[in-house]
């Protein structure tokens, strides 16, 4: 099998950061950009014990926690070579996805373990609230505080293209070894994203394969391996990655499990950005350059720029939509802007 080549880019490694623990995790990553490494942060869940065990004992694990409700499997052929990708014209995907028992997903993990080339099995986010009820109490990862959404992620040797999250994300590597190719937010144009509406995970991904990168076609892709980095996790090791940053992700074992938390930094109130980029879509992508170039001043003037600057010349009784948006005035201002959609 020929070398994948992210194994030969001579990319750079990720910043590893020393005496995070559950305790002060929070505290720890306040305010940081930059994605860190956290060795042997999780070493301690009952979980990652069993997956050192064998995939055997992290299969028992796992259905020792399971609810019983069916889960997502991704089912996708060996010629697929473990990508998680579209079909050849991007119309579907080169997977189907079932709704199967998750025991019946796991055995037929550890039937192709011995494999050179298994078929791919994959069971995409799947919320410990709902399948794996008592995972989190068992397993604390210390985030309690911004009630992250936890989800477990399993599979064989898959590799999910590169993609962002809005969210932060501490991932927790359970079970295998899992490499992450890490890109920061400017990159995107480097990255040729795929279609905005449809995308194997909903999140629109990098149409470049970072295996075997067609230079040809996606040729400002060397610019983004020059701002790459990499991150190898063992079972027990973490990885804290900060919204936005996009990450190509390799599972390289037999069985692999990943325990993520996304938290956002601002309340669920106010919304998802996603929403405002479609909205900006609809109402300025088709306006003539020099009315863009316009609302990209006021967008920076409103919105990028210090948030307090376009108040500081209006007494505190003017600032209405300019001024800090509590839940009330997030309410206000969405259902004028629904009001405003449906005219």
């Amino acid at each position: 099998m020929k070398t994948p080549y992210i194994e030969t880019a001579g990319l750079a490694s990720t910043d590893e950061a020393q005496g995070i623990t559950p305790e002060n995790m929070l505290a720890s990553v306040a305010g940081v950009t930059r994605p860190l490494v956290l060795r042997g942060y999780c070493d301690h869940f009952p979980a990652v014990q069993a997956a050192k065990v064998s995939p055997r004992a992290m299969v028992d694990y796992l259905l020792s926690q399971y609810s019983g409700h069916p889960v997502n499997g991704c089912y996708g052929s060996a010629d697929a070579g473990g990508r998680v990708f579209y079909n050849d014209d991007l119309s579907g995907f080169n997977f189907e996805t079932r709704r199967v028992p998750l025991d019946a997903l796991l055995e037929e993990i550890l039937v192709h373990a011995d494999g050179e080339n298994p078929p791919m099995r994959y069971m995409p986010s799947s919320e410990v609230s709902y399948w794996f009820p008592e995972f989190a109490a068992v397993n604390d990862a210390g985030v309690n505080s911004v009630s992250p959404m936890g989800s477990l992620w399993l599979g064989n040797k898959v590799r999910v293209a590169a993609h962002y999250d809005f969210p932060n994300n501490l991932a927790c590597n359970i079970a295998g070894k899992r490499r992450f190719t890490l890109l920061p937010p400017d990159q995107i144009g480097n990255l040729y994203p795929g279609p905005l509406d449809f995308a194997p995970g909903g999140q629109e991904i990098s149409l470049v394969d970072f295996y075997h990168p067609d230079f040809a076609r996606f040729p400002r892709f060397r610019d983004a391996l020059e701002n790459a980095q990499t991150a190898e996790l063992e079972a027990g090791d973490a990885l804290y990655i900060p919204g936005m940053w996009w990450h190509h992700v390799e599972s390289l074992d037999t069985l692999n499990v990943l325990y993520t938390h996304w938290w956002r930094d601002s309340e669920a109130y106010m919304g998802r950005p996603t929403n405002a980029l479609l909205h900006a879509i609809l109402g300025l992508r088709n306006l003539p350059v020099h009315q863009r170039q316009a609302w990209k001043a006021l967008f920076d003037y409103y919105i990028f720029d210090d948030p307090q600057k376009p108040r500081a010349h209006l007494p505190e009784h003017a600032w209405d939509t300019l001024g800090p948006l509590d839940e009330t005035a997030a309410r206000r201002l969405r259902a004028m802007l629904l009001n405003k959609l449906n005219r």
